[in-house]
């Protein structure tokens, strides 16, 4: 009986194991739009870095990211900010959205594994992480808008 016990204890253990690592595997995606007045120009799935140490890891370490995903570093309330692309093999466009969802300032072409900062032109309160050239593609620019839960807008 007691063998029976510790067997399942075992089996357990490794079950919730597993969870957690396809939960770190698997990411959570959330829809972002971009639009211009009542015209969607894009739409992302993108994960979101909530919480200081997932918004400091961004997408350090990744080696790609799929068309139309992206990342957004949400920091709950306006704010300068600066990022870098430390550890970041994508070259990436960087998106600036202030505290009502419009986008403020854009970084096309962020050079991979570069340690030059680059900056908010003013306060924000996300940034959008997507694959450089895709803000020249799908023709994104300062004035647009965007919809997210962040935004209390889908």
């Amino acid at each position: 009986m007691k063998t029976k016990r510790n067997l399942l204890s075992v089996c357990l253990f490794c079950l919730s194991f597993t969870a957690c690592i396809n939960a770190e595997t698997k990411p959570r995606l959330e829809e972002f739009n971009i639009i211009d007045g009542d015209i969607e120009k894009v739409s992302y799935q993108v994960e979101v870095a909530r919480d200081n140490a997932s918004r400091r890891r961004g997408l350090m370490y990744r080696k790609e990211l799929s068309p139309n995903r992206g990342m957004v570093l949400d920091y709950k309330h306006s704010r300068k900010v600066a990022i870098w692309m430390k550890n970041t093999y994508i070259p990436l466009d960087i998106i600036f959205i202030d505290k009502t969802g419009i986008i403020v300032n854009i970084h096309e072409g962020a050079e991979p594994l570069s340690i030059k900062t680059i900056e908010s032109a003013g306060e924000v309160r996300t940034v959008l992480e997507i694959n450089a050239g895709q803000v020249e593609q799908y023709g994104i620019k300062v004035g647009d808008q965007v919809r997210h839960a962040s935004f209390g807008t889908r």
